[in-house]
């Protein structure tokens, strides 16, 4: 649990530093279009974008540590790439029953879906060229692959498991979007 905190410690600095330029962004554009306001539609897209932030923060944005009263911005510390499909299910199968460890359970497998259900479910939710559940998983595996791909040159892990893993979270996301009433769905729009 201490590993997943550390996480959304980690995530906190971006995302309050970015939370002001993405309202004032938001408001310019809403003044600047003279559209009528949303209020449920514009915080949800302020919190779609504060959650990509988190996520970039995590994945690409290099990490920020303050020593001796310096910013140092810090990227990988190793480099692995795994090509080999469903490699993560025999290695977290292997960690749970031979070391009683959960971590790579709750980090690589668990993690990897939950990050991007909200991906699957705040795309359709607030923009309707997203209703189609085809475009919505599309766009997750586009934002998977991309991070994947970025990674690369920053010596951090890229893993072909994260992509099915991050796309069966936004395919599940689109799903939650499904079970809402289309009352509270017209809300958003």
């Amino acid at each position: 649990m201490d590993v997943i905190l550390g996480y959304i410690q980690d995530m906190w600095l971006y995302m309050m530093i970015t939370t002001p330029m993405i309202i004032v962004f938001r408001m310019y554009k809403i003044k600047k279009t003279n559209q009528v306001v949303n209020y449920f539609h514009e915080i949800g897209v302020v919190f779609f974008f504060i959650f990509i932030i988190g996520l970039l923060s995590q994945t690409i944005i290099p990490h920020v540590l303050i020593k001796d009263g310096s910013v140092i911005f810090v990227n990988g510390t190793f480099q692995s790439t795994n090509l080999e499909f469903f490699r993560v299910l025999s290695e977290t199968y292997n960690a749970i029953k031979y070391l009683n460890y959960w971590q790579p359970f709750l980090i690589n497998f668990i993690g990897n879906i939950v990050m991007f259900i909200p991906i699957g479910f705040l795309l359709p939710l607030l923009w309707k060229k997203f209703h189609n559940g085809f475009i919505t998983v599309s766009i997750g595996f586009l934002i998977s692959f991309s991070i994947e791909i970025l990674q690369l040159p920053q010596m951090r892990s890229s893993d072909v498991d994260d992509l099915w893993l991050n796309t069966l979270g936004a395919l599940m996301g689109y799903f939650v979007f499904l079970f809402i009433p289309r009352t509270v769905r017209a809300r958003f729009k």
